[in-house]
């Protein structure tokens, strides 16, 4: 399956204090006439792969600013162009959730969205709209629409996002976070800092390692309780029930499975390569979606695998779940992508001070 991260705006309602796209950036808004120009690409795309479908991921900026009729020009415009090839055209959204409404949900049902990736963060005046950061109008906002997703029967999962802020209460995020009881669970993630830290947020991978070691015992003896922390179970998954689950970052064969398709029409391998500029694809008003899918730039990341399986990540116990990270983050730090990257000594840290001890398992 190809993935489409799909970020018709740039625009958002919350002012993220790890996000700094919309401050670095003149936030755009994708055309109606581009959007239907891409609807015409992807049928064209699945016709000439017949046994493929293609994943759209609208994403943001926040999606829903772009406004209901907006999606609803967009199903038009997937039953006009692509009657053939559109029950292989599999939505979905991420959201932060503060403008749902029940007409949006009834859209999103229409276009096969039963579920909604979003974000969330207890911490005060890390996210919200304003340059204080209102979090208390923001949560107000984010639980309203949680409740509205449960009362409509759809599932929703989270991401959170670990900072240096939160290093000082582990447990206490981690009870938070689960009593919101997320249908789909949540994922701890680490902070990416690409430019300067104006915040301070950013941390050591020891410090994440710590901070995931601090929950992971209690998670471990009430792991039934809350099956769906990642990572703790994509571990657990990995190295003791020897099965093979991992996020994006780690599967080591995204080359050419992804895409990013900007406000412009811009393409990238993906939402962070595209944000950051830091690889090109040309754009979707000059090249068709089979030509980007096509980019002779992807096979840089399949070369990446045989370097590393030969360099860095020689004879690595875990190169089955990891592949050396990101190549973004890859990027980040070497200005290339031929390098493994330092969330991977993050893992093994974690692995080996906390995750092996505490479950006997073994590598």
């Amino acid at each position: 399956m190809a993935t489409i991260i799909f970020k018709p705006t740039e625009k958002c309602n919350s002012n993220c204090i790890y996000c700094d796209v919309v401050t670095r950036k003149k936030p755009k808004t994708m055309s109606l006439d581009l959007l239907e120009h891409i609807f015409k690409n992807i049928d064209e795309y699945l016709k000439s792969k017949p046994k493929e479908h293609i994943q759209l991921i609208w994403h943001g900026g926040e999606p829903l600013l772009l406004g209901e009729d907006y999606f609803l020009k967009a199903i038009e415009f997937q039953e006009k162009y692509c009657p053939e090839t559109k029950n292989r055209i599999d939505h979905a959204i991420q959201s932060n959730l503060t403008l749902l409404n029940e007409n949006y949900l009834k859209i999103f049902r229409s276009m096969g969205i039963n579920q909604i990736g979003t974000s969330f963060e207890p911490l005060p005046n890390m996210r919200g709209p304003g340059p204080n950061r209102d979090s208390a109008f923001y949560n107000s906002r984010f639980m309203k629409g949680i409740n509205m997703l449960e009362k409509n029967n759809f599932g929703w999962g989270f991401i959170y996002v670990v900072t240096k802020k939160s290093l000082e209460r582990p447990l206490d995020i981690f009870f938070y976070l689960s009593n919101l009881k997320p249908t789909g669970g949540f994922m701890l993630n680490p902070v990416l800092i690409y430019g300067n830290d104006k915040h301070d947020i950013a941390m050591t991978q020891e410090e994440y390692a710590d901070f995931l070691g601090a929950i992971f015992p209690y998670w471990w003896k009430h792991r039934d309780r809350y099956p769906h922390v990642n990572p703790f179970k994509m571990f657990v998954e990995n190295i003791i029930e020897n099965k093979r689950t991992t996020g994006c970052e780690d599967t080591g064969n995204c080359a050419y499975g992804h895409v990013y398709l900007g406000p412009n029409g811009e393409a990238s391998q993906c939402g962070r390569a595209g944000d950051w500029d830091i690889i090109s694809y040309g754009n979707i008003k000059e090249r068709s979606l089979i030509e980007i899918m096509q980019d002779k730039q992807r096979e840089q990341f399949i070369e990446r695998n045989n370097i590393l399986l030969q360099g860095e990540c020689k004879n690595c116990p875990i190169w089955e779940f990891c592949h050396g990270g990101c190549p973004l983050d890859s990027y980040i730090k070497n200005k290339n992508f031929m390098h493994r990257t330092n969330r991977c000594e993050g893992k093994k840290l974690f692995l080996e001070k906390y995750f092996l001890p505490i479950t006997g398992a073994r590598l």
